[in-house]
């Protein structure tokens, strides 16, 4: 004979805990992702630190051009390891013809995006891109314009040092 009837008990039928029926998971968000007005006030708040990432309401995007396939490999590597001790979370990544590097950021079990994501994205942000030999896109429309256009600026920055190194 019990002496006592405990608070909450699953034996009596009643509530063990608060968050009996509540779905929870590892993202704090109760199974949920953020909605559309949540994503678009975390990027505005956070665009500073996560430059050059696209965002829709289910997806956070970057692209790049690499100069180097194995580097290029290398910076996957290396995100990988960011990934494994931070947020856990997987990244999308796609490497095109050896040259087009797409970085896709999602929580799958929320089909959609959560604090996590765009945490990843500003620790990828916080990489050094040059030692990747790694050039950020905008799109990957018109790709190439954009690498040359790029390239021409390096290549007239290279020029501007040289010419005030001589005049020195």
């Amino acid at each position: 004979m019990l002496l006592f009837k405990p608070k909450y008990s699953a034996f009596f039928s009643e509530i063990i805990t608060k968050k009996q029926f509540k779905k929870c998971c590892r993202y704090n968000q109760d199974g949920k992702p953020l909605t559309p007005i949540q994503v678009k006030a975390l990027y505005e708040t956070m665009k500073p630190m996560i430059e050059g990432w696209k965002v829709t309401d289910l997806r956070l995007f970057k692209y790049f051009y690499t100069e180097d396939y194995l580097s290029g490999i290398q910076f996957i590597k290396d995100i990988s390891k960011i990934d494994a001790l931070s947020t856990k979370n997987c990244p999308s990544v796609h490497l095109v013809g050896g040259e087009l590097l797409t970085l896709e950021l999602f929580s799958p079990s929320l089909n959609g995006l959560s604090q996590v994501d765009f945490d990843l994205a500003m620790r990828i942000n916080q990489m050094n891109f040059n030692e990747y030999f790694l050039i950020p896109l905008e799109s990957l429309e018109n790709y190439k314009k954009e690498v040359q256009a790029y390239k021409l600026k390096k290549q007239a920055e290279q020029i501007q040092q040289e010419l005030a190194q001589t005049q020195k």
